[in-house]
């Protein structure tokens, strides 16, 4: 059937200008006229698109077609943000639109559809390595007065220095792109929009702190953050256009005030607005001459000095700190001093890495004995009853003078519990003929939980709890000591510096507020722990949140946290009740991140290799525990020393992707914290962790294929397969 005849629009073309330009019917939808800059921006010839219903012809990803359906529906002048087009046989492309009435000899209704190309994927600031679990982040600065005091090209330079200061703070595996007008593409690796939302709150932070001072040009500007995270099927370009466009809304929501009276400034902001209003889609700005002829208005000179930027914001760091930071810990060194003078057994508890073993130096120098007469006993060395029968029994006939200290007695077999308990009750020697009494010697004991607590859970005998149970001392968390986290932060930092000869200068405000709001359920373990691979990741001499992987408290607008006061008797009840708060164990905890590792592994749409991941952190956290020892490292493992030897280069060659995935972070604090405590164990680890993680695997991942989850085991399909018909027999 032939298609009706309508007389054309007369054309206003331009000859000069490469825009594509449509004349469409609106209510037919039909094309009724392009030039041939529309053909060959959608790789058709011209007769191919006269008398075509527009939207076969125009080729577009779904939002962009319902931007212009709703528009040409409106007939209405309209500007278009930025539009994704997928020509014939061509890679996507973005494009800039603008839609007006279109004049026609008809009463019909026509519009005249312009566009013109923005950018493609061959000149896309986004990475080629680009994956869908990345997620981009578009940074854009607007809400910046245009006068004769700035202009364009006071943007770009203020841009730069941005783009500078972004480079000291964004991860190592992150990227910032070349500014485009008054916006900047960040490429966040391996994070979701949570993480993403993190990692931004610091970036703006610590922008705002260089670049928006009080008293100077830019003190007003406004910076925000579109983010959009990749998806399967999803391009890079069409991923940085819904970033972009979350930028814009960002932007045009605009502050808090619902009612804002005119502004003599506000025309200024306009004029920022209108010329970076596409975003990072924003031509850039050509060569800014000195005098624009025939205006008589002062452009903006290319000498002037860049807009002022403070140096980067790093807290005086406090060093030559002596001794255990002067911190006195709640009271807990004053009553070891006390208990020094008394011949009695003591208890020191306290969660892993509060610094028990300090305390306990503290009671053994006071008795003024030299410091090679306190024998730590570590009892998650025994691997048989045997040999903690045999280590005892030496060190108590052998202890005249000494301080012997008992870590983790609890996990002691029951028989050597109450073996020790009858010994030290009695004061007489075991298996000794003729009896023989105890040697003058202090005896200490260091627990994780109260005793009660290890009783009830069948971890502690009860009359070994009886016999250290008299005057125990309690060292509290660091999240109890707040006024020595950062003493103790410095004086970390200072000697991992030293250890990499590397002259530290501290860490940003952000930082230390985000250590100072964090729980440190590890402690000083794990502050040392998380110091220690910041600075694996960077080069600078001072650290950031993002350094840190810690953001409770930071303000994207750089203002300090201030924390809500709550009522007295709301805090006595929160901290009466503190006791009963359950706290789960170092497996417990590391079983619950290792799902949750896996599930934002799958949220991502990403193959990791985590059980890879998992055996190299194991190897590298036992290392630690024996302090490079290989014979004993391989005895923890049940495997021999010249494997882990021959591990090692692989794990190193790891590194670098391991800890740049915001995912495994969790999993790695929790898998040392978990080898820190673990007494030695009948199966051997690296299996009996692997289980776990296959476990989590196989029921989030059901739905996946074997040799997918093989590829997160980080094993051959083969050897998956092996693995998951032992674990269904056991």
């Amino acid at each position: 059937m032939a298609r009706p005849y309508y007389p054309q629009p007369t054309m206003t073309v331009p000859g000069e200008m490469d825009d594509a330009f449509f004349s469409i019917d609106v209510d037919s939808g039909d094309v009724l006229d392009c030039n041939d800059a529309a053909a060959q921006l959608l790789g058709v010839a011209p007769a191919a698109l006269t008398g075509e219903v527009w939207n076969r012809v125009i080729a577009c990803d779904t939002i962009s077609h319902s931007i212009l359906t709703h528009a040409l529906q409106a007939g209405r002048r309209v500007m278009f943000p930025p539009l994704i087009l997928r020509p014939r046989g061509g890679t996507e492309i973005a494009v800039g639109g603008l839609l007006l009435p279109g004049q026609s000899a008809t009463r019909r209704r026509v519009f005249s559809l312009r566009l013109w190309p923005l950018s493609d994927q061959s000149s896309l600031c986004v990475p080629t390595a680009f994956t869908p679990s990345d997620t981009l982040a578009v940074l854009g600065v607007d809400q910046l007065c245009y006068d004769a005091q700035w202009g364009a090209a006071d943007t770009a330079r203020l841009m730069a220095d941005i783009r500078d200061s972004l480079l000291e703070i964004v991860r190592s595996g992150d990227t910032v792109s070349q500014p485009m007008a008054s916006s900047v593409l960040i490429t966040l690796r391996d994070v979701d929009i949570e993480g993403a939302r993190d990692i931004c709150r610091a970036l703006l932070s610590h922008i705002h702190r260089q670049h928006t001072i009080p008293g100077t040009l830019t003190a007003g500007a406004r910076i925000c953050v579109g983010l959009a995270h990749g998806a399967r099927g999803s391009s890079a370009l069409a991923t940085l256009v819904t970033a972009n466009n979350a930028l814009l809304q960002a932007q045009s929501v605009g502050g808090p005030e619902p009612i804002r009276a005119a502004s003599e400034d506000d025309h200024k902001r306009i004029t920022g607005t209108l010329i970076n209003r596409a975003g990072i889609f924003s031509e850039p700005c050509p060569g800014q001459p000195t005098e624009p002829p025939g205006t008589g208005v002062r452009a903006p000179l290319v000498d002037r000095p860049s807009p002022k930027k403070a140096a980067p914001p790093v807290a005086p760091i406090e060093k030559d700190i002596e001794g255990y930071v002067v911190d006195n810990m709640e009271g807990a060194v004053d009553q070891a001093i006390f208990l020094s003078k008394l011949d009695v057994p003591v208890a020191i508890i306290g969660a892993a890495g509060t610094g028990k073993m300090y305390v306990a130096r503290v009671i053994h120098e006071q008795t003024a004995a030299a410091a090679d007469m306190l024998v730590a006993i570590d009892c998650r060395e025994f691997r048989s009853r045997s040999a903690a029968h045999t280590r005892i029994a030496r060190e108590l006939a052998q202890g005249e003078g000494k301080t012997l200290v008992f870590k983790s007695p609890h996990l002691m077999h029951a028989e050597v519990q109450l073996k020790l308990a009858r010994q030290i009750s009695t004061r007489t020697l075991a298996d000794v003929s003729p009896p023989r009494y105890l040697p003058q010697l202090k005896l200490i004991a260091l627990f994780p939980e109260k005793l009660e607590v290890l009783i009830r859970r069948g971890q502690l005998e009860t009359p070994l709890a009886s016999v250290f149970a008299g005057y125990p001392i309690t060292v509290p968390p660091i999240k109890d000591r707040k006024q020595a986290v950062l003493r103790w932060a410095h004086k970390i930092l200072v000697q991992e510096g030293v250890s990499r000869d590397r002259d530290m200068k501290g860490f940003t405000p952000d930082a230390e507020q985000a250590m100072l709001l964090y729980d440190w359920p590890g402690n000083i373990s794990e502050m040392r722990q998380c110091i220690y691979d910041a600075l694996e990741k960077t080069d600078k001499d001072w650290l950031t949140p993002v350094d840190l992987g810690l953001f409770t408290g930071i303000n994207p607008d750089g203002v300090p946290y201030q924390a809500e006061s709550k009522p007295f008797l709301s805090t006595a009840t929160a901290e009466d009740s503190e006791d009963e708060t359950y706290i789960p164990s170092a497996t417990e905890a590391l079983h619950v991140a290792l799902g949750e590792a896996v599930h934002s592994l799958l949220a991502l749409n990403m193959i990791k290799p985590l059980g890879t991941w998992l055996e190299d952190e194991l190897v590298l956290a036992a290392l630690d525990r024996y302090r490079g020892d290989l014979r004993q490292t391989g005895e923890f493992l049940h495997t021999k020393p010249r494997n882990i030897s021959r591990w090692l280069p692989k794990i190193a060659a790891r590194e670098d992707e391991r800890n740049g995935s915001a995912l495994w972070q969790k999993p790695h604090r929790l898998l040392r914290e978990w080898v820190r405590e673990t007494p030695q164990l009948e199966q051997s680890p690296l299996s009996l962790m692997a289980d776990q993680l296959m476990a989590h695997v196989n029921e989030q991942g059901g739905a996946l294929g074997s040799a997918t989850r093989a590829r997160i085991m980080g094993v051959s399909t083969p050897t998956y397969l092996k693995r998951c018909r032992e674990a269904s027999n056991n």
